[in-house]
């Protein structure tokens, strides 16, 4: 978060004397410890300054420092989610839902093919084969997309070996035929939605939902290898402005689709999934980022949920938590230990 910070900040626009007043007159009763108050870092407002663009109330926008210290500490427990955050566990947690086919998997070393039972290497490697192109992804601690690697059959045993041998945790899958309309931005990765759910009080709120694609080439869609955010409206429709990782705007893709354009197909669906999955993980984090893409036949099919320090992606979608900052704010300080 920091070197985003030094970046964004570089490439912010300063906050005046008045919206520095009216910011820090906000955010008073919200910074009432050495904590709460070290954890906030004004600086991120000369960020969000420049990527408001349709004048969301700059004070609700919540610095990424306090965000994660404090906002999802709050809400999530990082140790607990940690054991859970297992995507070789997600056949069994979201065995009612789309997701990409597991071709095999690697827990601790070992192989396991997708319905558990303990296999060879050379079963996990003719599985893999059979299937012709795939991709290996980290199962537990991967970070901003790092670590996912595509294989294909035309490529030799020995290589895929190798590449199955760096990782303890891994998860092995059929390669996802995404929807033309995301295929679109670009066809070489897959293109997510990432939808924020908070349950507060027992109520689900979908609080922030963006798009994140990836750049030209890229085999993964994170804005640290070139790829842009734009945020999307309750219709599915898609904001008029995506910005990339330099808080550079744009109207268009680089390969020229026009993002106020496009619609999210079944996006209603979309808000279906992640309402109904949000309550399985209540033990654990009140606030989950899903990332969901859509298939070729235009369903929603789940990626991957954070259960704790899950991106926001404010600079595309506005204040994470909109009109209600200041209710989540209360009910957080209300709570604050």
């Amino acid at each position: 978060g920091y070197n985003d910070l030094k970046k964004g900040v570089l490439n912010g626009k300063p906050i005046l004397k008045t919206e520095k007043d009216d910011i820090l007159n906000f955010w008073k009763p919200y910074l009432i410890d050495y904590r709460t108050k070290k954890s906030f870092d004004i600086r991120w407002f000369n960020i969000y300054k420049k990527t408001n663009i349709y004048n969301y109330p700059l004070k609700y926008y919540i610095p990424d420092s306090y965000y994660y210290c404090i906002v999802d500490n709050f809400f999530s427990n990082g140790e607990k989610a940690k054991v859970l955050d297992d995507k070789n566990l997600y056949d069994l947690y979201f065995y009612d839902v789309l997701q990409p086919t597991t071709i095999c998997r690697k827990e601790h070393g070992i192989y396991l093919d997708k319905n558990y039972n303990v296999i060879s290497e050379n079963h996990a490697i003719s599985l893999c084969k059979a299937n012709g192109q795939i991709i290996i992804k980290p199962s537990v601690d991967a970070c901003a997309g790092s670590g996912i690697v595509k294989w294909d059959s035309s490529s030799s045993n020995e290589t895929l070996r190798q590449i199955l041998n760096k990782g303890e945790f891994l998860i092995i899958q059929d390669v996802v035929k995404q929807h033309e309309v995301l295929n679109k931005f670009n066809s070489t990765c897959v293109n997510t939605l990432r939808m924020v759910t908070l349950l507060l009080d027992g109520k689900f709120y979908l609080c922030a939902s963006v798009i994140i694609m990836g750049g030209k080439d890229a085999i993964t869609n994170h804005l640290h290898s070139g790829g842009l955010v734009c945020g999307i409206k309750s219709s599915g429709q898609l904001m008029d402005t995506a910005f990339d990782s330099k808080l550079n705007e744009y109207r268009k893709h680089p390969n020229g689709v026009v993002f106020s354009e496009c619609f999210i197909p079944n996006y209603n669906k979309c808000v279906d999934l992640v309402k109904k999955l949000a309550p399985r993980f209540l033990h654990v984090s009140k606030l989950i980022s899903w990332d969901l893409t859509i298939n070729d036949k235009g369903d929603p099919l789940l990626i991957e949920t954070n259960l704790y320090w899950g991106g926001s992606v404010q600079i595309a979608g506005g204040p994470v938590f909109g009109n209600m900052t200041p209710e989540v704010l209360d009910y957080v300080m209300k709570h604050y230990k």
